[in-house]
């Protein structure tokens, strides 16, 4: 029985599978790249698969993210910021968006029978060593500190406890200290995200960033591509416009 099949065939994802192929159209694809990703296209959706540990929980938070979006979750796909760098931009929405839903998701995913560790990737576990080895810098500005304490988030039950709190305090000692405060509210504002109703993103998302740089911040992220400035998005804070430079 191929990774696919044995996923689909789980009882545990019987239900959400029926609810959510009710209003989407899905197309599986074995892929050659690390980890399952799923997109949606109109009526239409495509889910990734490759060999992992857990098959039946990968498809499981595949589908449970499709239905997230269903509900009226829309997913952040591109940022532009004065606060926070053009190369660490499209990770940090990366890592948002995964927090995002993982704060939504988890209750879900436990319901239908999993453990909680089964929700992450088999490569989260290695989070740990990669912010070990960051931290060790550590980074000078706490608008590159932000998008690494999001990341470690959202890995948080994919490591061992010693090792998420061990990371954990690197963080809030950062700097002498003097991020603890800021990031201790990130940390809150994205737990009150997951207990909310709302499938908008925008206020939490418009508050973390106001944390980073609270004056003059001008931001703005879109929920499709270049083409959906501004009115497929929202901007943080200054409204602002932008002129394409010939090339």
């Amino acid at each position: 029985m191929s990774i696919i099949d044995k996923a689909r065939s789980d009882r545990r994802i019987a239900a959400l599978s029926t609810r959510v192929q009710q209003q989407l159209k899905i197309k599986f694809k074995k892929s050659d790249e690390r980890g399952w990703h799923s997109t949606v296209n109109g009526d239409a959706a495509v889910i990734e698969y490759t060999a992992c540990r857990h098959p039946s929980a990968a498809l499981a938070r595949e589908l449970l993210q499709l239905e997230m979006q269903l509900s009226g979750y829309r997913r952040i796909k591109l940022g532009i910021s004065s606060v926070i760098e053009n190369d660490v931009m499209p990770n940090f929405i990366s890592v948002l968006d995964t927090e995002l839903q993982r704060q939504k998701l988890i209750p879900k995913f436990i319901e239908l029978g999993f453990q909680q560790e089964q929700f992450y990737r088999d490569f989260d576990k290695n989070t740990h060593a990669y912010l070990n080895h960051v931290l060790t810098g550590p980074p000078e500005k706490f608008a590159d500190v932000v998008p690494l304490f999001v990341m470690l988030m959202s890995v948080a039950d994919a490591l061992a406890v010693d090792a998420y709190q061990e990371i954990y305090e690197k963080f809030l000692l950062l700097n002498k200290g003097t991020y603890a405060k800021q990031l201790l509210t990130i940390e809150q504002l994205l737990n009150d995200w997951g207990k909310t109703t709302s499938m908008d993103q925008t206020d939490t998302v418009k508050k973390i960033m106001l944390m980073i740089e609270p004056k003059a911040n001008f931001s703005w992220f879109g929920f499709t591509d270049e083409s959906g400035f501004p009115d497929q998005g929202f901007f943080v804070d200054e409204v602002f416009s932008v002129r394409l430079l010939p090339t």
